[in-house]
């Protein structure tokens, strides 16, 4: 069956019908037609919108022909996912439903997850990418009904229920996958922003540790100790990180359940916000702020006697010769503290934490800015009585320049004036710099965990974690590419991060459930080139199915061969492929 156009003159006006005609063979073979239907007038048909809607339903019955192939790649790790997790009905099920649609929310969620997943880029031409891929064959969303104006109609509808979808998906995969989110690990980032955005509440000015102030879309992210990203949450770029861990407390206690556990950066490293999160029913571990006085209670309550040592070896380390490792020492004490709202006493514990690499890393980086500090004041000693130190009080405010950071108070400086010619002498105060050396590599952790059997190494342990949502922080800006950002308007930005979130999710999922099945086999050969073996990662297992496909075939779909990595992932994830895979390359269109 085929739509055939049929024009029809009346008088001076001629119109165009739209029929649906179908071809067949007579008694005697000769091809003939038949007209099953006339769908109406083209115009007609147009502007009601009934065109588009013919358009989408053909699209989704029109098979290819023999011979035409399709990329699969990694669609079908995340078509299981996006199955197991029942994504496409869930975000339908949360939306209100306006009549028929041809393209669900539901359906364009699931595509552009996809499309990060499997090809990440901008959001662009998002139909041609699906237009090689098997999308339609196994989610049955075709091609065609991916244009922008659907996208961005689905992006704004999805706005407004992103919030409670964060938390639909991350209970479902709580549920289904059974991981234990006891544990989360939180933290924030910086997305940077390229274009204007004049009027935006959620792009804004903002900092970011490293990249000073620019346009920018914060996101709130907590990962569980396994990797699996369960919320992630946009939020305006010059929102500050405690307020936002503030607001979030709730839906990370609903995550976790009553008394679960949270490791924060010491952004949160304040009395106010501790005490707030302890009234929230949350545990927590937190690096103490150094405007709290903890290097100072330190000196007094314990000194460098009081510490004691701990097994405590890096991940990275693993390998080192045990000479070469970073040595920590630690020591657990009270600390009680009253909440300025409520003036309830907390009775806190502050793991007092000395790592000798951290030692060796602040003496030397206070070295060299001291070094810098008295190179800068030997330009201006230099300079004196030239352009711009031509008087004492041009030379004092430069020197209040250079001694600022961490030469604040380390230095000496004496400036005066001899014969209308301002003078600079300077010196290092070594009595400043070893009290400052005292309290070198040392950090606090606080928290509100209480037991007779807790200790400062447990706690080291449990912090170190927090590489994990640091990791994902990464994947989420350049394995997924959630950078750069070409949108309208906020809802539009606010959706598609929350959509990359989820696909963040699943991208955790893959790696956490093939490190499950793998157990105490953790290397999985052929991930790396020249089939080298490695731990499994959503980044590598993506990668080793690139290039697999499938073609249509007279009798039927047929997948590309599998290579033995690729099927051993399907295997240990439980993944039964839809389709048979090909004899030989060479049979597949017999």
């Amino acid at each position: 069956m085929y739509v055939k156009r049929h024009a029809v003159r009346r008088g001076r006006n001629r119109y165009v019908y739209l029929r649906l005609v179908q071809a067949y063979r007579d008694e005697q073979g000769r091809v003939r037609h038949r007209v099953l239907c006339t769908l109406g007038r083209e115009d007609e048909l147009k502007a009601s919108g009934q065109l588009e809607q013919l358009m989408g339903s053909f699209a989704r019955l029109d098979p290819p022909l023999a011979g035409v192939r399709r990329q699969v790649g990694p669609l079908l790790l995340a078509w299981h996912f996006i199955r197991e997790l029942d994504l496409i009905a869930t975000v339908d099920r949360a939306l209100p439903q306006r009549g028929r649609q041809q393209l669900s929310v539901g359906e364009a969620v699931a595509a552009l997850i996809c499309s990060r997943l499997c090809s990440p880029s901008p959001l662009y031409d998002i139909a041609g990418w699906a237009s090689g891929s098997a999308l339609h064959e196994l989610l049955g969303i075709p091609a065609v009904l991916l244009n922008d104006d659907r996208l961005g109609r689905a992006l704004e509808i999805l706005a407004v229920y992103a919030e409670t979808l964060r938390g639909t998906l991350a209970a479902r995969a709580i549920e289904r996958f059974g991981i234990d989110a006891g544990r989360l690990h939180v933290d924030l980032t910086a997305l940077r922003v390229c274009g204007a955005y004049e009027g935006s509440a959620l792009v804004a000015n903002g900092w970011a540790q490293g990249q000073g102030v620019a346009r920018q879309v914060r996101a709130l992210q907590a990962a569980t100790a396994d990797g699996v990203s369960l919320y992630v949450r946009p939020e305006p770029g010059n929102a500050a990180e405690v307020s936002l861990i503030a607001q979030s407390l709730e839906r990370l206690r609903d995550l976790s359940g009553p008394g679960g556990l949270l490791i924060l950066d010491s952004a949160c490293g304040q009395p106010k916000t501790l005490c707030e999160i302890a009234r929230a029913d949350l545990q927590f571990i937190v690096p103490l702020r150094a405007q709290t006085g903890f290097r100072e209670r330190f000196l007094t309550d314990v000194g460098h006697d009081g510490l004691r040592a701990l097994r405590y070896v890096s991940q990275r380390e693993q390998g080192v010769p045990p000479e070469l490792r970073t040595k920590y020492r630690g020591a657990l004490r009270e600390w009680e503290l009253t909440d300025a709202e409520t003036s309830e006493t907390h009775h806190f514990q502050v793991a007092y934490i000395h790592s000798s690499e951290e030692q060796r890393e602040v003496a030397a980086a206070r070295e060299r800015a001291l070094r810098k500090a008295e190179e800068q004041l030997q330009r201006v000693h230099n300079g004196l009585g030239g352009r711009y130190y031509k008087t004492r009080k041009q030379v004092d405010a430069r020197v209040a320049q250079i001694l600022t950071g961490q030469v604040e108070g380390l230095i000496t400086v004496k400036t005066g004036t001899r014969k209308g010619r301002p003078t600079i002498t300077w010196a290092r105060d070594q009595i400043a710099i070893e009290r400052a050396a005292l309290t070198d590599g040392i950090y606090a952790l606080a928290t509100n965990l209480h037991g007779s059997r807790l200790t400062a190494g447990q706690l080291l342990r449990s912090y170190k974690g927090q590489q994990i949502v640091e990791r994902r922080h990464r994947d989420y800006k350049q394995t997924l590419k959630v950078r750069p950002i070409f949108l309208h308007n906020d809802d539009r930005i606010y959706a598609l991060t929350s959509i990359i979130g989820i696909a963040l999710l699943i991208f955790g999922l893959i790696e956490t459930e093939l490190r499950t099945a793998l157990g105490d086999h953790d290397l999985l050969p052929g991930l790396l080139p020249e089939n080298r073996a490695a731990k499994p990662t959503g980044r590598n297992v993506l990668g080793v199915f690139q290039g697999l496909g499938l073609t249509y075939t007279r009798a039927g779909i047929q997948l590309d061969r599998l290579t033995h990595t690729q099927r051993r992932v399907l295997e240990l994830l439980e993944i039964t492929p839809p389709w048979p895979e090909q004899a030989t390359q060479n049979l597949a269109l017999s």
